[in-house]
């Protein structure tokens, strides 16, 4: 019997570590347990359990912690502790941490007594051998923009300094992750440095680099060198990338040309003359033209017909993503005027007014786009959108917490829901 709460708990970790026989004396009591034992037992390997005891137990997953979950107790830690840190270098360990409590409790162990009591990115920086983000943020720019001759720079610079430069190549690798994600879904929480690179690479090339970066993870203990390895690496993304092509085709016209002979004057005066034999003409009959049709006329008054608008032509992820996020100011048969937040400012690029440009003109003929940064008090559809998914998701563990089941749970265990935890199926 429990001294002094209502249940005794039994905790048994890593429990497909027992025995055959150690298994058959629990199953015994698993089989009619006493209504104040309750057991809690772990392991990272469920399949190793007999069946026997899996069909007498609940099984739960545990799922790995967020980001901001494993950030914000690293926080309440420092502060509670009163030594001093960086929010960046808390928000590295919590990366190393991988969704793992324990770990990121580890490295900040470290990190503490690396610093002398403080945690600073540069001492993380050093300790895990990590390079700054700002960096590797400098390298996908130029490799976007095809500066051969900056990324040789860069790699070296890397080297000179003593860089890990097959963490470089890891982080790279995320960092083109997490820009694939931003021209796929508009998130708040993805930064603007994120969005602004997100506009100036296709799709099909983003994922060409990050195959060849996957790639060349495996293949940098086969190199010469880790500069070897990761320049090749960084190379063979300027070779494929898709205005590659077109660089080469003009390479070798150049080049043809050069070597196409001339002859001299002498040669030509030698040169027999062609002449030219009489053809019948033939009566020239003129081709009919096909017509454009005409295009239609923009004829929107209203914000929530640019909503629909927004909506209904087919505009790539980063274009959709700023109109979303934009007001209409006026409109006409020539101009399209509309009203752009501030803090959005890095995602009106040339690239991105180019493609709105041109799926206007497609459908409307000639018109010219004008957006201006202004701060705005009315809604945008991206704020309605996120204002309805977060009314959804509130009716979702609203009927969740009214669950019989639920509510039998929270009165056997005087447990408490995190309310946070509770999401719609098909976005868990």
């Amino acid at each position: 019997m429990p001294t002094k709460n209502r249940y005794k708990i039994y905790l048994i970790d890593e429990v497909h570590m027992l025995s055959k026989s150690s298994f058959n004396a629990l199953l015994k009591t698993l089989e009619e347990p006493p209504e104040h034992i309750k057991f809690l037992l772990a392991t990272t390997d469920p399949q190793k359990l007999p069946v026997t005891v899996l069909s007498r137990c609940l099984q739960f997953t545990l799922q790995k912690l967020t980001h901001e979950e494993i950030l914000g107790q690293l926080k309440f830690i420092m502060e509670a502790e009163g030594l001093e840190y960086e929010e960046l270098a808390l928000g590295q360990i919590a990366d190393f941490g991988n969704g793992s409590m324990r770990d990121a409790l580890s490295l900040l162990d470290q990190s503490i007594s690396y610093g002398n009591g403080t945690v600073m990115s540069k001492d993380i920086k050093a300790m895990l051998g990590l390079v700054h983000h700002d960096d590797i943020l400098s390298l996908a720019t130029h490799l976007f923009n095809q500066d051969a001759e900056a990324v040789i720079n860069f790699v070296k610079e890397l080297s000179h300094k003593g860089e890990d430069l097959s963490h470089a190549l890891k982080d790279l690798t995320s960092l083109f992750h997490q820009i694939s994600i931003a021209q796929i879904i508009d998130n708040t929480q993805i930064s603007n440095d994120i969005k602004a690179l997100a506009t100036q690479i296709s799709n099909q090339d983003l994922q060409l680099f990050y195959h060849m970066a996957i790639n060349g993870s495996k293949d940098m203990p086969l190199a010469p060198s880790e500069q070897i390895g990761f320049e090749m690496t960084l190379l063979r993304m300027l070779a494929f990338h898709s205005s590659a092509d077109t660089a080469d085709k003009r390479h070798i016209a150049v080049q043809t040309e050069k070597k196409t002979p001339k002859l001299d004057e002498n040669a030509k005066a030698k040169a027999i003359p062609k002449t030219k034999l009489p053809v019948e003409s033939k009566p020239k009959t003129l081709k009919k033209t096909k017509q454009d049709a005409p295009k239609a006329t923009l004829n929107i008054s209203s914000q929530q017909q640019w909503e629909d608008l927004t909506k209904s032509l087919k505009f790539n992820t980063a274009s959709r993503m700023l109109l979303k996020n934009t007001l209409l100011d006026n409109t006409d048969n020539q101009t399209l005027t509309l009203n752009l937040d501030e803090q959005f400012s890095s995602l009106l690029t040339d690239n991105i007014q180019r493609a709105i440009q041109t799926v206007l003109h497609a459908n409307f003929g000639k018109l010219t786009l004008q957006i201006n940064l202004n701060k705005l008090t009315t809604q945008t559809l991206a704020q309605k959108e996120t204002q309805a998914n977060n009314e959804k998701i509130a009716a979702i563990q609203k009927t969740f917490m009214k669950d019989e089941g639920v509510q039998k749970l929270q009165q056997t265990f005087n447990a408490k829901v995190d309310i946070n935890s509770i999401k719609e199926i098909g976005n868990v």
